[in-house]
């Protein structure tokens, strides 16, 4: 049990983390998290937190050295999640690459 919530924890700190980035601030705040981006630096201190109660309920359930290390190995697929899902991920723009790129003689 103390497993599954720290994965939740570890989740829900990064998306907040997410929420009230500097590039994702203009959107956060025309979405219904807009309370998250005006006050940002009290979300950085709950996700912060989340990452230390998931932190210890990991150390609690597997020892300290063993509880550190998995919550780098649960952060990390979360994260990758993350970016993927929630960024607007664009293909670029192959014309202006290969322009740049070409040797004019």
């Amino acid at each position: 049990m103390n497993i599954i919530l720290s994965v939740i924890l570890i989740y829900l700190g990064f998306y907040l983390l997410y929420l009230v980035s500097e590039k994702q601030r203009p959107k956060t705040l025309k979405s219904a998290w807009r309370c998250c981006a005006k006050n940002s630096k009290i979300c950085k201190y709950i996700a912060y937190t989340m990452f230390f109660i998931s932190i210890f309920c990991l150390c609690l359930n597997l020892g300290s050295g063993i509880g550190i290390v998995s919550f780098f190995i649960f952060a990390t697929p979360l994260i990758f999640m993350i970016i993927l899902y929630c960024n607007d991920l664009k293909a670029k723009d192959k014309s202006k690459s290969s322009r740049m790129h070409k040797h004019h003689p």
